[in-house]
């Protein structure tokens, strides 16, 4: 009985505090969060900066979304910045994977690390 219970408590332990993502889905994340894609690969996005034209302005440039990330695979980790805009790296590529950043809603001025931005995410074995 103390083995199962052990057990149970592994197996709990190992899945929280981090959201399981497919490959070749589009999801929705949000900032803060552990996603795992696979059980070597899970990232976090630490913050965003959004310089996008806000809503019912005129505006010269459309502006671009920089999304700050931790990856971590196989017991390395990188910090690294991903795009929203039409000319910016997206998917950026990290081993076999490409990381698509589609959306981000709603729009916001400066940088920020609320969980109410929604990210729309694709990740893609190449």
């Amino acid at each position: 009985m103390k083995a199962k219970t052990l057990l149970l408590f592994l197996i709990i332990f190992c899945f929280s505090g981090c959201e399981k993502i497919e490959l070749g889905e589009t999801f929705e994340c949000h900032m803060g969060i552990n996603y795992r894609v696979t059980n070597d690969l899970s990232f976090t996005i630490k913050s965003l900066n959004d310089s996008r034209c806000p809503d019912n302005a005129v505006c010269v440039w459309a502006g671009t979304v920089y999304l700050y990330f931790n990856i971590n695979y196989d017991k390395n980790s990188i910090d690294t910045t991903l795009y929203l805009n039409p000319t910016g790296e997206n998917p950026y590529i990290f081993g076999n994977y490409g990381f698509s950043v589609l959306d981000v809603s709603p729009k916001t001025a400066g940088t920020t690390t609320s969980k109410d931005i929604k990210i729309k995410m694709l990740i893609t074995n190449n």
